[in-house]
């Protein structure tokens, strides 16, 4: 061990800052670096949990739509659990045919593409190609959204054919999950 005590004046007051470097490397080390990271550790808790409350507030006050939406959608679901996969595509082929019609859009092709199978659901897609005027196919997209068969549509494209035809030629590859 070193005597302090022999050491000279200059010495001493080196040993005391390398000693109070040293102390306060291990007081940071120690005691503050744990104690912020726990701090920062605190907020981001904080912070998901104030998602998760605002998000929670905001299904609280759609409740009422949320339960009504799966009142309509519940007899469905049940209906289709029974059925037999390839009934249910095409009960959605006809379902996108009938729409079609009612809307007055010319469905020139569709193309239901194999059945996939997930961990948990099967789905399929549909390839969909119509021409129509701008007004008939937005009546057709809108029934599509507003359709009770829970479908999504993945691609749209529109296009306009050379001259002064008022048609719209479209492309639509619309997505189905099945229980």
């Amino acid at each position: 061990m070193i005597n302090i005590g022999n050491l000279n004046k200059r010495e001493k007051a080196i040993f005391v800052f390398t000693a109070l470097i040293v102390v306060l490397k291990l007081f940071f080390d120690i005691i503050l670096t744990p104690y912020f990271g726990n701090i920062d550790a605190l907020d981001k808790k904080v912070t998901s949990l104030k998602n998760k409350l605002i998000k929670a507030r905001l299904l609280t006050t759609r409740k009422s739509a949320i339960e009504k939406n799966f009142q309509d959608l519940a007899p469905i679901l049940k209906d289709e659990e029974g059925l037999p996969k390839q009934q249910q595509v095409s009960r959605v082929l006809a379902m996108l045919e009938r729409l079609g019609n009612e809307s007055g859009v010319n469905i020139n092709d569709i193309k239901p593409r194999a059945i996939q199978q997930m961990e948990h659901y099967s789905e399929f897609a549909v390839e969909l190609r119509l021409e129509a005027e701008a007004k008939e196919a937005a009546d057709f997209i809108y029934r599509l959204q507003e359709s009770k068969e829970l479908l999504t549509i993945d691609k749209f494209e529109l296009s306009l054919q050379s001259g002064d035809s008022p048609l719209l030629y479209g492309y639509l590859e619309i997505r189905k999950i099945l229980p």
